[in-house]
């Protein structure tokens, strides 16, 4: 038979377990929650394009949307340039953006230039251990990469370029949900760019 001070040891042990599991769970309502915000602001955003639309103010609202979408800091959208077939920075938010705004790399290097060529979102968890990584980007900025989400954007077969995101908040490598969360981000950054390049031609 337990004793008094058993009993409570058992009922703290359990209440402890009771609370830790509460802030799981509202941590995760609390993602869901920014979630939903971003896809919908990415939704009203498409629907919103007219000629007067400031392609670059789109852009940087597409990538909000997907950094709080994955409770991430710092990100960049690419653009190809088919000239010279390079990526360009033309967006970045996060402590790199100085460095980075306008910086252009061949668009066949790194985890970046792979996701463009094979049309294929990817979820690398640690790039140090990744042989793709191009880290001349960090070591040009002085930024330290550990995970990256990366997706493609394409108009039909047409590559556009990609969002990279990198390093949660926490510093918890991304995770599967946080891929399958940035393919639809990316899809419907796709349809803006292209409805944003349509109207500014009519």
């Amino acid at each position: 038979m337990q004793s008094n001070e058993q009993i409570i040891r058992t009922l703290r042990t359990a209440n402890a377990s009771l609370k830790q599991e509460s802030q799981a769970l509202e941590a995760e309502n609390n993602r869901l929650r920014n979630v939903i915000h971003a896809l919908n602001t990415l939704q009203y955003n498409l629907d919103a394009i007219t000629p007067e639309t400031k392609v670059m103010g789109l852009v940087s609202k597409i990538l909000y949307a997907a950094l709080e979408a994955v409770d991430s800091e710092n990100g960049s959208l690419l653009l190809l340039s088919p000239r010279d077939n390079q990526l360009v920075f033309v967006e970045v938010i996060g402590q790199s953006r100085a460095e980075l705004l306008g910086y252009r790399m061949p668009a066949n290097q790194g985890i970046a230039g792979w996701v463009l060529a094979n049309k294929s979102p990817i979820l690398i968890p640690d790039v140090h251990k990744d042989q793709r990584w191009y880290s001349h980007v960090d070591e040009t900025t002085g930024f330290q990469t550990a995970s990256i989400l990366g997706v493609p954007l394409f108009a039909d077969e047409r590559p556009l370029g990609i969002i990279e995101v990198v390093n949660t908040r926490g510093g918890k490598p991304f995770h599967e949900g946080d891929l399958d969360i940035m393919i639809l981000v990316g899809r419907l950054a796709s349809l803006a760019l292209v409805r944003a390049e349509e109207t500014t031609t009519d």
